[in-house]
């Protein structure tokens, strides 16, 4: 058959494809064997039996001609053996042979990936239905209407994940939408602009809301475009169940300024559909706050709220409404179901953990309300069940925090030490290595090795060398080699390990590498080391493709450009489409992370544009399409950016370009465009859909926006979006509260959040109201400044109703919690009313007390105050905090705390030798515990010692 012409060879293909095969020897895998023996090429990359200057053999069919139906058989290194196919690829009927053809997906993606890579804008329209889900978005371009809901309707059957970009091609076909148009494009209507939007009339719309309100995923500019059309039209109005309900998932677009006017009756009823509920669960989270507030008024009883407000919204419940949860069985598993913030938790923790005597049934959202405060009230078989439960299941990982892992260990420490797989993991970084039975070391390790290590506070980051240091020595590590077996027992511990570890282990090291949530410059350094060396199973660097990356996944993000510049530009390409698109997807890496993966793929130059001279588009304008792409913007360098990006494509597709432009050059950019395209300044529509290129804004800019919606100012001050300097929160918060009826209430000051709160001045903090901190979340004052601290802790202490625990009378438990983040701006003598009141405050809480406060307790005070967190000072003792805190006190009373603390004033120095000693520093010196059987009979002197202090000072 080799001698056989190419003219004979066809018609013998030709008969073979209708061979009747059953009573013969030979099958058609031999066949193709044959033809595929026939049409190897070799080195030689002109493809067998086919001449441009042969009229017999100039046919590009050539797939249809000598393969045919044989087609099924062939393999991706087969087809690679036939020369260079790129003359057939766009043959209509070679198309349609691999459409009616069952062939290897290698191989459709090849065959596809050359089809456009020769021909960018081949039409989707010729294409075979299966080829349809590999197309880029440039082959959805330019389609008639006809033609765009035909291929329209066969990617949204035979697709399972359309791409963003090739749902904006779709759109962008529809000049003028039609009530066809819309119905055709269904989940693809995600690509259209806010102008086709805006242009398509309220009637229109209207008419199509049952198809558009089944869309998922519309961006917010796109959904409130939609609302605002319907509702300025007058068409449509919002005001009742059905027309909340069918709004369907554009209820993201609604103001809420829209919901405060909607009863809370009309939302209960709404809520009985699952789907609305889950549609309102995906809304900003003001709207939201909004609605569960409207709810909360129907009846504000903690019964009632815990059966009103949805599953999925009661993170968006006030912690005052959670105080009186009804203790009932019914109650308890209401609770169980829901979806709750740490600080919900740990308020409801007690009430709901009581009714269940199995640990395992109660939901981790509720077991993450874990503390020390908690828990008094349980037997001590009890609260090693509830710690037993905290452990990880199938799925799941219940994360803590750090003082209830301390909080954990204490009762751990005095039970079954060994039993490491019984508790959660990251107890057993507190461990006291020294009371592990050495026999168990390993095990200890192995278990260890499966923990979370970013739960470490700053003050027990040194903890992790210690840990490492002692794994070294239970293992037999010696020198900077570790075998792969001593590997696996590191497990999470192979994040911290140094270059000199990672280029001298065991070239596994690289799989252990992959779960670690960042990695160091000196540790990327040594894994690309590694990787170079070529001894690893990736193979030397010669030999690496696509399928290489893959498999190094997710390590390409910290990759640098000595191992990019080992891939081909399409291995690249083909690589990060989906590598990027995965990481978005599913929040698995920061924007930043990705823009500096792009930064070492492309290595792309930040070049400031000169405004004198502007750069002609050269790379092709940004349209619709493109900038739905997950590697948008990285084709284009800044002078490429600025040049391609029209002002009406940005207005159009606002949030789809700021969604995926992180770097500031490119932000400022947009911000100029914007300048442009608004002179009179930008409105609330616009930046609640800025995201972080907010952040790229000049004092000048934020002056002539309009802040004057709290989705505005909540949208702007998400921190997701990166961190504010303070003239910029004081300026946006000034402008917000110059509207008339704005004031800094309960969902303010959830959008500020504790760092943006505390930028502010105190003349603004003054004047918020208490009602307004009792309905906010925990916010967080470690940034504040004292006075700040004292300013809000005051109006937090009249919210709370805590004004009387200046008496004598104990406070509650569950104010204690609703203070906690507030105790900062604590004076001593409220402190010193938790003392009877059995708070078990954790260390970390109390080095966030006031210095001054912190001095004037003394050694039985502090034990009071502590509970059974106190043997934590030793863990804690080289902070700062602690330190100064020691110095002051007789060491003599620190003795009979039996906990090794040292450092303590000797009792045979006089008072003036110690306020000698003390001078220097501004702490305030604690009365000896020796002149006092009780904490309360020293609390005048104590306070006296500290005012004495002070005034010295002030001389």
């Amino acid at each position: 058959m080799l001698n056989t012409s190419c003219l004979s060879f066809k018609k013998f293909v030709s008969a073979m494809a209708t061979y009747n095969y059953t009573a013969v020897e030979f099958s058609q895998s031999d066949i193709y064997n044959t033809i595929l023996v026939y049409l190897n090429t070799s080195s030689d990359s002109t493809p067998k039996c086919y001449n441009t200057s042969n009229p017999d053999l100039s046919s590009t069919a050539w797939f249809a001609d000598y393969i045919s139906d044989f087609l099924s058989f062939v393999t991706l290194d087969d087809l690679l053996q036939f020369g260079s196919i790129q003359p057939f690829l766009v043959n209509l009927e070679n198309l349609q042979l691999f459409g009616q053809t069952s062939v290897p997906d290698d191989v459709m993606e090849y065959y596809v990936s050359l089809l456009f890579e020769m021909n960018p804008s081949f039409s989707a329209y010729y294409l075979p239905l299966k080829f349809l889900c590999l197309a880029p978005a440039s082959s959805f371009l330019q389609l008639s209407l006809e033609q765009m809901k035909n291929i329209s309707s066969s990617v949204h059957q035979n697709c399972i994940d359309i791409l963003p970009e090739v749902s904006a091609a779709l759109a962008s076909n529809a000049e003028v939408l039609t009530v066809d148009a819309i119905v055709a494009l269904g989940q693809s209507s995600t690509g259209l602009s806010t102008a086709q939007i805006s242009g398509a009339g309220g009637n229109l719309l209207l008419n199509t809301l049952s198809v558009l309100s089944l869309v998922q995923g519309w961006n917010l500019d796109q959904a409130m475009m939609i609302i605002q059309t319907l509702l300025s039209s007058g068409v449509y109005q919002i005001n009742s169940v059905a027309s909340l309900q069918n709004l369907g998932s554009l209820i993201i677009g609604v103001q809420s300024s829209i919901f405060n006017l909607i009863s809370g009756n009309i939302f209960l009823e709404a809520m009985k559909s699952e789907l609305f509920v889950t549609n309102v669960a995906r809304a900003p989270v003001i709207v939201q706050q909004t609605i569960v507030s409207q709810i909360i008024a129907v009846n504000s009883s903690s019964d009632a709220v815990i059966t009103n407000v949805p599953d999925l919204m009661a993170t968006e419940i006030p912690r005052v409404f959670l105080l009186d949860v009804p203790q009932s069985s019914a109650a308890a598993q209401t609770v169980n179901r829901k979806k709750w913030k740490h600080e919900q938790a740990v308020l409801i923790f007690e009430t709901v953990t009581a009714q269940f005597s199995n640990p395992d049934d109660i939901s981790f959202q509720v077991l993450q309300g874990f503390t020390c405060s908690r828990i008094q009230s349980f037997s001590t078989s009890k609260v090693m069940s509830l710690i037993r439960g905290c452990r990880r299941r199938v799925n799941q990982t219940l994360v803590l925090q750090e003082s209830q892992l301390t909080c954990m260990y204490h009762f751990i420490k005095s039970a079954d030490l060994a039993a490491f797989s019984q508790y959660p993991t990251e107890v057993l970084i507190y461990y006291n290595y020294s009371m592990v039975d050495r026999s168990l070391c390993r095990s200890y390790f192995s278990s260890l090795g499966t923990a979370n290590f970013s739960v470490l506070s700053s003050t027990l980051s040194s903890n992790k060398q210690t840990l490492f240091n002692n794994a070294r020595d239970c293992l037999g590590i010696s020198g900077f080699r570790i075998s792969r077996d001593q590997l696996d027992v590191l497990g999470s511990m192979c994040c911290f390990l140094s270059g000199e570890y990672i280029q001298s282990s065991d070239p596994y090291v690289l799989e252990k590498l992959k779960p670690c949530v960042d990695l160091s410059a000196q540790q990327i350094s040594a894994l690309e080391s590694v990787l170079l060396g070529g001894n690893t199973s990736y193979g030397p660097s010669d030999s690496w493709n696509r399928t290489t990356l893959d498999s190094l996944d997710p390590l390409p993000l910290y990759l640098t450009t000595n191992i990019w510049s080992k891939f081909t530009q399409d291995n690249k390409q083909r690589f990060l489409k989906t590598f990027i698109r995965d990481l978005r997807k599913n929040d698995k890496a920061s924007e930043m992370k990705i823009l500096n993966m792009m930064n070492e793929v492309n290595k792309i130059s930040r070049v400031k544009i000169k405004r004198s001279a502007e750069t002609a588009c050269t790379v092709g304008q940004i349209l619709q399409a493109q900038v739905y792409s997950d590697m948008f913007p990285f084709a284009y360098n800044v002078p490429q950016f600025n040049a391609c990006l029209s002002v009406q494509t940005l207005k159009d597709n606002l949030e789809a370009v700021t969604d995926r432009v992180y770097d500031r050059s490119y932000q400022r950019i947009i911000l100029d465009k914007l300048n442009q395209a608004y002179p009179g300044g930008l409105s609330d529509e616009v930046l609640q859909v800025l995201g972080s290129a907010s952040r790229a804004a000049t004092p000048d800019d934020v002056r002539k926006w309009n802040v004057t919606k709290i989705d505005t100012l909540s949208s702007l001050m998400n921190q997701r979006n990166g961190d504010w300097d303070a003239e910029m929160v004081q300026l946006l918060v000034s402008k917000y509260l110059s509207v008339n009826g704005n004031a800094l209430g309960s969902n303010e000051l959830n959008a500020l959040g504790g760092t943006n709160l505390c930028v502010l001045n105190t003349s603004v903090l003054i004047n918020i109201r208490a009602p307004s901190v009792e309905r906010a979340s925990a916010l967080s004052l470690t940034s504040c400044s004292s006075e700040k601290k004292s300013i809000l802790f005051s109006i937090a202490q009249n919210a709370f109703n805590a004004t009387n625990t200046r008496s004598a009378n104990p406070v509650s438990i569950a104010t204690y919690q609703l203070l906690q983040n507030y105790l900062g701006g604590a004076d001593a003598t409220f402190i010193r009313t938790l003392l009877n009141s059995s708070v078990n405050m954790d260390v970390l809480t109390f080095m966030s007390l006031k210095q001054s406060v912190i001095n004037v307790l003394i050694v039985p005070e502090v034990k009071s105050l502590l509970g059974v967190n106190v043997a934590d000072l030793k863990r804690y003792e080289s902070a700062a905090q602690i330190q100064e805190w020691i110095r002051l006190q007789l060491q003599v009373d620190l003795d009979t705390l039996q906990i090794g603390l040292t450092g303590g004033r000797n009792s045979t120095l006089t008072e003036s030798t110690v306020s000698t000693t003390t001078t220097a520093s501004s702490s305030t010196k604690a009365p000896s515990a020796q002149t006092s059987t009780t904490g309360t009979e020293t609390h005048g002197a104590s306070e006296r010692a500290g005012e004495e202090t002070v005034s010295f000072y002030r001389k």
